[in-house]
């Protein structure tokens, strides 16, 4: 084992493993406010990329890290992941439950102000919610902020790594801000981080309208295909403009003959055949295959660099024209 990756192993395993085991506790501590809303049967387990991470690197002397975490965005993302929950005591006693078009205007604005680049309302299905975590509120807003489509390219990368970090410190923050927006104007909020979050985002997303899970199990969009990072925000107002239709469930056809994603995966570990899940979640990562990878390589990326919805909106009119033309044929 090298002498780096004997520091690095020390370093996760003294001082990361018990602050992240500290952050889970926390925020699986929503689940236990009395009027919560908390996970079912049907509900999905959270992979603890962090603890997994330690753990494999504790155990397999073969497993090495090529990128160079930077500590700064590691500091300030645990610090956001706090807030989420060490702020819940800031929302009102009796908060607001009904708002107007003003102040979505208004709450949408300052979102873009922050730097998200997509908004939209739904509701939070606790099938969505992971187990043994809660969540105050089922009215969702959900958030994406794009990642650079250059840093992308260089995928598997240190810039593209750290731009990603880059990206979660971005939108946790952003989260955090416009959970204190919605409490100052009244209403309760809890702010859900996008590294580690306490519900499935893609899914949530596609409820949204905001694009349509691929066959790389992320969530595409039309204007920035895979290249963004989703979060949300719990809120009180219960007459949010809840999206009721997805316009992006073509998107599906077209992953169905394309398959790029799938032949330029390094670990091979995207599955040709979707898994459905009885819970209405399909599969379509080896999990460990793609993990193991992953961790060792920069936090990978490939595949969102392969799909080609993420090379922006002319590709998605294009390739939308593609599968019009061959359902019609």
């Amino acid at each position: 084992m090298r002498l780096k990756h004997r520091v690095m192993n020390g370093i996760l395993f003294q001082i990361g493993y018990p602050r992240v085991r500290r952050i889970i506790a926390k925020q699986k501590s929503v689940s236990d406010i009395p009027t919560a809303l908390t996970s079912t049967s049907n509900s999905p387990t959270r992979f603890e990329i962090p603890l997994e991470a330690i753990k494999l690197m504790k155990e397999r002397e073969d497993i090495e890290m090529k990128q160079t975490f930077p500590m700064r965005r590691m500091m300030s993302i645990m610090k956001n992941i706090n807030l989420t929950i060490d702020s819940i005591p800031d929302n009102p006693v009796s908060p607001f439950n009904g708002t107007n078009g003003d102040f979505i205007d208004s709450l949408k604005e300052f979102a873009y102000s922050q730097g998200v680049d997509i908004i939209h309302f739904t509701k939070l299905p606790r099938d969505l919610i992971f187990r043994e975590f809660g969540v105050l509120y089922d009215n969702a807003i959900v958030l994406a902020m794009e990642m650079s489509q250059e840093k992308i390219d260089q995928a598997p990368s240190q810039a593209t790594f750290k731009m990603v970090f880059d990206t979660y410190d971005g939108l946790g923050i952003a989260g955090n801000r416009i959970a204190a927006f919605l409490r100052e104007h009244g209403y309760a909020a809890q702010a859900d981080h996008p590294l580690g979050g306490t519900a499935l985002y893609p899914p949530l997303a596609q409820r949204a309208g905001i694009g349509y899970v691929g066959k790389n199990g992320l969530l595409i969009t039309p204007k920035f295909g895979s290249r963004i990072r989703l979060a949300a925000v719990y809120t009180s107002i219960q007459n949010l403009p809840d999206s009721k239709e997805n316009n992006h469930t073509w998107i599906g056809e077209y992953c169905k003959v394309c398959g790029l994603c799938i032949k330029q995966c390094p670990p091979q570990a995207i599955l040709e055949e979707t898994v459905m899940h009885d819970t209405g979640i399909k599969t379509d990562i080896i999990q460990q295959d793609c993990f193991e990878y992953f961790i060792q390589n920069y936090g990978c990326s490939v595949c969102i660099k392969a799909c080609p919805f993420s090379k922006g909106i002319d590709a998605y009119e294009r390739l939308k024209g593609v599968v019009e033309e061959r359902l019609s044929s």
